[in-house]
């Protein structure tokens, strides 16, 4: 009778740690699914193209980094098919990371999967994706996908639905891209005739590709498909005049539109704006007070800058922003109010490609195509550059003739998504010339800046440029 009296409490025992542990998981389970939720930051805001939104993912690991780039549409059709094609090609990558972590040692594998947008006519954009990642092996993998959509009729359209698939236009078609090829100085020498011809002549490929810019078709092909490696992935423009003959009637018609030919800004208040940043940096420039330099990297972001901007604008500080050209070519007037409220504008490439792995060539047009980009938004070029992952290339630098600007703090905000964790790793790593690197594209970040602001101000310290500091 004793014996089991303690056999009944052993197992009461066991069966309230059992309980107690499942509750246990399940509230945890709650706060996990609660933290994931609040720090989705796939927030889509809509852009300067009708219909079309931008989501970037960009993730920095020990393992591997990745930064991604890709529309966001009202029509689930779209949505679908792209989100697929965006998981599948970071599955893809993870995959191969995952299988070949053994011969990785000395170098982070990356992917960069970045877009292009091309208005075509009224709500019909082309989008082109180019992927580039490196694992394991000599050389990146690098290749493009395309897609033509209709915003407004929610769907895809097809090449052959803009050019009359015949063989006889199909033969037209390799002889005006063997001529385009040909008359190229970087692509003749490493063209593959044999591979074109099959390219042009094989209907199952339904002009994989192809996409239309301005007054042109554009064919770009994946690296080794019709060229050698050193041509990467080569781009071959066609005058539409040039393919008339091919087009379906329905095109001819909805391509006969006019050139909107938009007059290059004059600078002509370049003294002005010069004026003005001589304004600033007086403003700036008292001596004995504690400076420390607030940057911002990967926007700009159509509500989160600006909210950063009005808390700026209160406490009187100003802060440096490294922009994407990518995305500062979806919002411009996100750009200009940073330009007309003082703050410094900066150069974080075009889609935040490790510039290490890149030719310096690539290197290069990522940062000129970015400082174009933003001289177009506001009438002059960034005055400071910093590089993706901090991943220095100094052949690049020299060319670019801009400054290159790193951190000495890093809040780490893109992987807590914690405001009071990103204000306690200011609070105790802030010292007098300390710079201060957060990202204004995630909603966590906005949420500390103000607390750090306040922060800065009682312990004496000025908020002031990178170039200024």
């Amino acid at each position: 009778m004793k014996m089991r009296k303690v056999v009944y409490g052993i197992l009461l025992i066991l069966g309230i740690f059992v309980v107690g542990y499942l509750v246990s998981f399940i509230l945890q389970s709650n706060d996990d699914s609660a933290s994931e939720a609040k720090n989705d930051e796939n927030i889509v805001e809509a852009s300067k193209y009708p219909g079309v939104g931008l989501v970037t993912e960009i993730t920095e690991k020990k393992k591997y980094n990745i930064a991604m780039h890709y529309p966001k549409f009202k029509s689930d059709k779209l949505n679908a098919e792209i989100e697929g094609y965006v998981s599948s090609i970071k599955e893809g990558f993870l995959t191969n990371v995952d299988e070949n972590k053994k011969y990785i040692k000395d170098y982070v594998p990356e992917l960069s999967l970045s877009m292009e947008i091309y208005p075509v006519v009224e709500n019909v954009y082309s989008i082109v994706f180019s992927e580039e990642n490196y694992v394991v092996g000599a050389n990146a993998q690098q290749k493009v996908k395309v897609y033509l959509v209709d915003t407004k009729m929610g769907d895809f359209i097809q090449p052959t639905e803009i050019f009359k698939d015949t063989k006889q236009n199909r033969e037209q078609l390799y002889a005006l891209l063997n001529k385009a090829f040909q008359e190229s100085k970087e692509y003749s020498p490493l063209l593959l005739e044999g591979e074109l011809k099959s390219f042009a002549q094989d209907s199952g490929n339904q002009f994989k590709g192809m996409y239309l810019k301005g007054k042109s078709s554009i064919f770009q092909f994946d690296k080794y498909e019709v060229t050698a490696g050193a041509a990467g992935t080569p781009k071959i423009s066609i005058p539409l005049d040039e393919m008339k003959n091919l087009l379906t009637d329905e095109w001819k018609g909805k391509l006969q539109i006019k050139n909107d030919k938009k007059e290059t800004p004059k600078n002509s208040n370049d003294k002005n704006i010069a004026k003005g940043e001589k304004i600033d940096k007086n403003k700036h420039s008292s001596t004995g007070v504690k400076r420390v330099a607030l940057t911002f990297d990967d926007g700009p972001h159509p509500k989160d800058t600006l909210k950063i901007l009005e808390l700026l604008k209160k406490y009187d500080a100003k802060a440096t922003f490294f922009m994407l050209g990518g995305r500062v070519d979806f919002y411009p007037d996100v750009v200009k109010k940073i330009a007309d409220q003082g703050h410094e504008l900066g150069n974080h490439t075009w889609d935040h490609k490790d510039l290490k792995t890149l030719s310096t060539a690539e290197a290069i047009q990522e940062v000129e195509r970015t400082n174009q980009a933003i001289k177009s938004a506001v009438g002059r070029e960034p005055t400071v550059f910093r590089p993706p992952y901090g991943a220095r290339n100094k052949e690049v630098e020299n060319a670019i003739g801009i400054p290159s600007v790193l951190w000495t703090i890093d809040t780490l905000d893109w992987k807590s998504h914690n405001p009071d964790q990103i204000l306690k790793i200011v609070k105790e790593n802030v010292k007098d010339g300390s710079t201060i690197l957060m990202h204004d594209i995630h909603r966590t970040t906005v949420e500390a800046v103000e607390p750090i602001l306040k922060y800065l101000k009682k312990e004496g310290y000025e908020c002031v440029t990178v170039s200024e500091l």
